[in-house]
């Protein structure tokens, strides 16, 4: 299972995390999913290829690793300090709030990635759309595929919070969703 080694999360949040998730049907990032019993992982890395970086690509990540992890560490803001020092889930509360607040309202938060990236909007793309969205798309997707196979009525899905409002708008607006196949 895949966990971000540039995130650096407390051993209590992962334990309070696991807690409130453990008897609940979840799927998760890739990373999250490993933090708690029983919860499904959405499989990005494999799915997206990025579990086959070749040498080149590790080198760079190493780099970003070294330099994030020690060269930008006295540049961190305060967020960053306050997202590693939660020990539980309510004390995420709040920074969530901050994040979600500082988003821009849907599809708007996606037409501007995919604007910057290929021009056009989710309705209609210039291009290829850019990872990022293709990662909504897939784990709003993986999401209704697990519900339906799995006969639930509720599903928890636990990610970052950049992904909480497109992942919502594209849940509500399934039309879209049969656009693209990925």
């Amino acid at each position: 299972m895949y966990e971000n080694p540039l995130v650096f999360i407390s051993n209590d949040f992962k334990r309070d995390l696991a807690n409130k998730f453990e008897k609940y049907s979840t799927i998760c990032e890739d990373g999250i999913a490993s933090w708690i019993p029983g919860a499904e992982s959405f499989n990005e890395t494999g799915y997206f290829g990025l579990n086959k970086l070749n040498f080149s690509d590790y080198i760079h990540f190493f780099k970003n690793y070294f330099h994030n992890r020690f060269i930008v560490k006295t540049h961190k803001s305060p967020l960053v300090s306050r997202v590693k020092s939660i020990k539980t889930f309510k004390e995420l509360i709040p920074i969530r709030e901050e994040l979600i607040n500082s988003c821009l309202s849907e599809p708007q938060g996606m037409n501007f990635l995919i604007g910057k990236s290929c021009g056009g909007t989710i309705e209609n793309p210039k291009g290829e759309l850019p990872l990022r969205i293709k990662r909504y798309f897939y784990e709003a997707k993986t999401s209704l595929n697990y519900a339906k196979e799995n006969n639930l009525d509720e599903l928890h899905i636990l990610v970052g919070c950049a992904h909480e409002l497109p992942l919502e708008y594209l849940l509500k607006n399934r039309e879209i969703l049969k656009r693209y196949s990925l």
